[in-house]
């Protein structure tokens, strides 16, 4: 029997906020390396670096830091950590699929329609930009810029701000956001901020993120997402999904 033909999901939206580390750059495998390294110098901590990163993937490193070794948790420490990442282990990290591409796109619309939000420093997230040859939003939201990491939705709700889409409790469809995530806690954060959850299954497969029960749309990489244009009429961004892993039934148009 032949597979039943998937249908052109379209998504009309005000803005586009992202995660950077597995939804824009495959870091995974960098981080892990510093994370693998973390604890050679620390002899009294009682987890290694490797069950730190399971347990907080998704996380400021300050944040991890603070939980697991809190004699070391100052953001200068933390700052220096990351910045050093990309010198050091950059050799094993590669774009998500399709996003340099994605990206240079928003970066030719008429009107800044993106958003970065990571749990990342700045300089590490700077850093990957530089390391993709994608040009930075003016919008750059970062683990120094907010109080409260993923999973609470500060991240998100400031790349909702900055782009001048706040949460519109009477009028939902004039304020439409959707998150592009590939770990739970900044899904958690995304969902907490008003938005629609791309799920990227990079860092966890797609069955693992549509058991959260918070994705709107799961794809495989950025390749299944495409940018149609803007329409400066309506002030909307139309993203076309003719391919995805899942997508939700309750998927509705604002």
């Amino acid at each position: 029997m032949a597979s039943q033909q998937k249908q052109p999901i379209s998504l009309k939206v005000n803005a586009c906020l992202f995660d950077v580390d597995g939804t824009i750059i495959i870091s995974q495998p960098a981080i892990q390396a510093f994370w693998k390294h973390f604890a050679d110098d620390k002899p009294e901590l009682e987890w290694d670096g490797e069950h730190i990163m399971h347990v907080t993937h998704g996380w400021r490193t300050y944040d991890a830091i603070k939980k697991f070794a809190p004699a070391y948790a100052t953001v200068e420490y933390a700052d220096a950590c990351e910045r050093a990442i990309p010198e050091k282990y950059g050799q094993y990290s590669v774009e998500v699929p399709g996003s340099v591409s994605l990206c240079k796109e928003f970066n030719t619309l008429p009107k800044e329609k993106w958003s970065v939000a990571t749990s990342g420093t700045r300089d590490m997230a700077k850093k990957w930009f530089e390391f993709l040859g994608i040009t930075r939003p003016a919008s750059f939201i970062t683990a120094n810029d907010v109080d409260h990491g993923k999973p609470h939705p500060e991240p998100y709700l400031k790349g909702r701000n900055n782009l001048g889409y706040p949460i519109n409790v009477e009028h939902p469809e004039l304020s439409k956001v959707v998150v592009f995530e590939d770990a739970p806690a900044g899904i958690s954060a995304g969902k907490d901020a008003g938005c629609k959850v791309i799920g990227i299954a990079t860092t966890f497969k797609a069955d693992e993120l549509k058991k959260l029960n918070k994705c709107d749309i799961i794809v495989k990489d950025l390749t299944q997402v495409k940018l149609a244009g803007y329409n400066s009429e309506t002030d909307e961004v139309e993203l076309i999904f003719e391919d995805y892993e899942w997508v939700s039934a309750d998927l509705q148009e604002w």
